[in-house]
């Protein structure tokens, strides 16, 4: 329930809204589920400082409860420190004008994770609902971390965004900082940022898909030419989960990986030899025999291990 000043302040600010909206409550699955239950009572909440200008309608097919607003969907309850941001969101998608002119600007998933406690949560959501609130073809999910974990996958900070399931944003984010993310989606650098990010979150199954595309693989290479050891375990353990989802995936990424081994850091060059190995590709062979004079014993030794992981060729 909406204490008095709740309510005075929900009310001020909806006071601003220049148009109707409708909120959709889907009570997923189960009807009496803690968050379905949270969900419902906030937005009937919500609906008592608007009644001329919101509409609360029950929808249903959704296996988990969620609330939605346009292009916004909810798995969190935006009461407490979330209540502003929600209300905002609310005043903004009411007054949607004509999207500012930032060059194509193309359509983008956002997940923001949250916890009901995080000082600096609420900062990540406005940021996100401000870019959300101004382009349609932004679609923004909330989520509540801590009460649905398999939504959060192995990240364990929050604030996080994850922009277009890759990309991981952690910590505080301006919506300034967000737009210039989602305009750079295209260029390589942003790229490497996303499979950095998910390697640092430890999303490394979530990078399957990002090292079987010749994109993310010209990526990971290009990581591994700047990297420190920490980086590289990383990047080897994506690697060989994408390898344990499809044996073949990574053919392509031979080429790139190629010209890391004449680097001057023998131990970068045993691990790209390493991994070549895993990759298996016979396109590898005749770089991996050059590998065997390597004046390192240890690069001579790992050479010598791949030559015999490489398939026969076909």
């Amino acid at each position: 329930m909406f204490r008095a000043a709740q309510l005075e302040k929900a009310c001020r600010v909806l006071a601003r809204m220049r148009g109707d909206l409708c909120l959709r409550f889907d009570p997923g699955l189960d009807p009496e589920d803690k968050l379905s239950l949270a969900l419902h009572r906030a937005a009937r909440q919500v609906l008592r400082a608007a009644p001329h200008r919101l509409e609360l309608r029950q929808v249903s097919g959704g296996e988990l409860p969620c609330l939605e607003v346009q292009n916004v969907r909810y798995r969190a309850v935006p009461f407490g420190p979330e209540l502003g941001p929600f209300l905002e969101l609310l005043v903004d998608l009411s007054s949607r004008g004509s999207p500012p002119e930032v060059g194509e600007l193309a359509p983008a998933e956002l997940r923001v994770l949250i916890a009901p406690t995080c000082p600096n949560c609420p900062g990540a959501v406005s940021a996100c609902a401000g870019v959300a609130a101004t382009f349609p073809q932004v679609r923004l999910e909330v989520v509540d971390a801590q009460y649905y974990p398999d939504l959060a996958g192995s990240v364990r900070s929050v604030p996080t965004v994850i922009v277009d399931s890759g990309r991981s944003l952690v910590g505080g984010v301006s919506e300034a900082e967000l737009l210039e993310v989602l305009t750079e989606r295209s260029t390589e650098e942003y790229v490497q940022q996303t499979l950095r990010s998910m390697v640092e979150t430890g999303r490394f199954s979530e990078a399957t898909a990002l090292l079987a595309d010749r994109k993310g693989q010209a990526a990971m290479a290009a990581l591994l030419a700047r990297s420190t050891m920490a980086d590289r375990i990383g990047l080897m353990l994506a690697a060989q989960e994408a390898l344990a989802a499809s044996a073949r995936c990574m053919d392509g990424a031979v080429e790139v990986l190629l010209p890391l081994l004449g680097v001057p850091d023998a131990n970068l060059r045993g691990d790209v030899a390493y991994l070549l190995g895993r990759i298996g590709a016979p396109a590898a062979r005749s770089a991996l025999e050059r590998l065997r004079s390597d004046p390192d014993p240890d690069v001579r030794e790992v050479a010598a291990d791949s030559l015999g992981m490489l398939r026969k060729p076909s």
